[in-house]
């Protein structure tokens, strides 16, 4: 249905009534809505309610929102419009995806800051629900908005900012980052935790060691008080406010990042300290269900990660073993052939049966690029880049590039895609060594990539 400027909810209703030469009382039965309501919005008297104003769409056999824009224009314009009003139609906004009628409607709200509070309140309860995409269009109006820079809701919604923005782009990713960073230290210690944890998950798969080690070892050193503090407290003491995950496993997962960190700097003597500590469980109090489901999850971590630093440090006999132990875990298995890949590479030995073996997991993943298991698809990608061209330089010093040419495409495919630079050199690099042995068609598929790049 068009509408024009001038037409209002009310000139479309009357003429929607005329033209089917309708009662008033009519409609109001046939749509439910009471009459003594619909007669006093025809007359003016009474704006009317978002529930009524869906009805009346239905009964017009209008699809659901076509009055939306007008609506938003009507309530802006009525003084007597409060946050009673605007937050039913708010949520109908959010549920319809009317992105467009929120940011109308909260742009006008936020000419007054005593609806910052309510507009935070809302957009955390959309973020709870999964609402993204309204719940970011509030956040960075109230971010824009927030006069008390040290508040610590600018920090939370600076941290849902940056988390509902991160997307494949690693570039992109990394200046999300830099620009949440400053205001961790100004969330609660409770929201510390995960945003620490999310900043230093996305520097490993950005692979800056750095940043990621100082990360972890403070969201480590937060835990420990925290934890410190939960179990000194006395019995008649308030519950203080804990994180949604077990804050032991905040402590653990620090020192897999660490461990993590050694390893890429081949510093096993460290990486092996750093293991020990995530397996150790011995000082945990906890022992309900959902804890021992914690600790069983980094006992699998420290029992692979303990085969796998073994295989680096050279015994390849290992490597078997090790990808046997992760065959029947898909979320384990694909992080552990980037791995087996690496340490073939740095030690010339054979794993074509392997690659053989897991032919169909590796396609899998250049054809989905998702998420595997609790890693997030930039730990994945950045990783799987890494295996594909490796992968590459394996079939190249195997004397067989025919191999390493498909797996080099697929690796600068995914670079160009997820914007990883330091790979798009490198996969350059090792096309160029097996160029002359490239067919017509990986030369085409080549310079469709290029051409992507710039």
């Amino acid at each position: 249905m068009k509408i024009e400027k001038q037409q209002t909810i009310r000139s479309l209703l009357l003429n929607y009534i005329d033209n089917n030469q309708l009662l008033i009382y009519h409609f109001a039965e046939n749509s439910g809505i009471n009459s003594g309501t619909l007669s006093r919005f025809i007359n003016g008297s009474q704006p009317v309610p978002i529930n009524a104003l869906d009805k009346m769409t239905l009964t017009m056999g209008l699809k659901d929102g076509t009055f939306y824009d007008l609506y938003a224009d009507e309530l802006l314009l009525d003084p007597s419009t409060d946050w009673r009003r605007i937050r039913p139609f708010l949520i109908r906004c959010s549920q319809l995806n009317k992105l467009s009628c929120i940011e109308k409607v909260v742009d006008f709200m936020l000419e007054k800051s005593y609806y910052i509070s309510s507009l935070f309140d809302f957009a955390e309860s959309l973020y709870e629900e999964g609402n993204i995409s309204a719940s970011l269009i509030i956040y960075r109006r109230v971010s824009e908005e927030e006069r008390y820079q040290h508040a610590e809701r600018l920090a939370i919604c600076q941290y849902r900012i940056f988390k509902a923005s991160l997307g494949d782009d690693q570039q992109f990713n990394y200046e999300l980052a830099l620009v949440f960073e400053p205001f961790v230290t100004r969330l609660s210690e409770i929201e510390q935790l995960d945003a620490l944890k999310d900043l230093a998950n996305l520097y490993v798969s950005l692979q800056k060691w750095k940043k990621a080690k100082q990360l972890s070892s403070e969201m480590g050193r937060i835990a420990r008080v925290l934890y410190d503090l939960k179990h000194k407290r006395k019995g008649n003491e308030l519950n203080r406010t804990e994180p949604r995950k077990a804050l032991f496993g905040y402590i653990l997962y620090a020192h897999v990042i660490l461990g993590t960190v050694a390893e890429e700097d081949e510093n096993y003597e460290e990486a092996f300290f750093h293991l020990d500590k995530f397996e150790d469980h011995s000082w945990i109090v906890e022992t309900d269900e959902e804890a021992e489901q914690t600790k069983k999850q980094f006992l699998i971590w420290a029992s692979a990660n303990r085969m796998l630093y073994r295989v680096m440090t050279g015994e390849t006999c290992l490597i078997d073993d090790y990808i046997n132990s992760l065959a029947n875990n898909d979320n384990e298995l694909l992080i552990g052939l980037f791995k087996v890949v690496k340490a073939a590479l740095k030690y010339s030995y054979n794993i074509d049966h392997i690659i053989d073996r897991y032919q169909d997991v590796i396609q899998n993943q250049i054809n989905s690029q998702k998420k595997v298991g609790s890693y997030t698809s930039q730990v994945i990608n950045d990783g799987f880049v890494i295996l594909l061209a490796d992968l590459a330089e394996y079939y190249k010093n195997s004397n067989r590039p025919s191999f390493g040419i498909l797996y080099v495409l697929d690796s600068l495919a995914i670079s160009a895609k997820i914007n990883n630079d330091r790979y798009l050199i490198r996969c350059f690099c090792l096309f160029e060594g097996m160029r002359q042995l490239a067919t017509d068609d990986d030369l085409d598929r080549f310079k469709a990539i290029l051409r992507e790049v710039e």
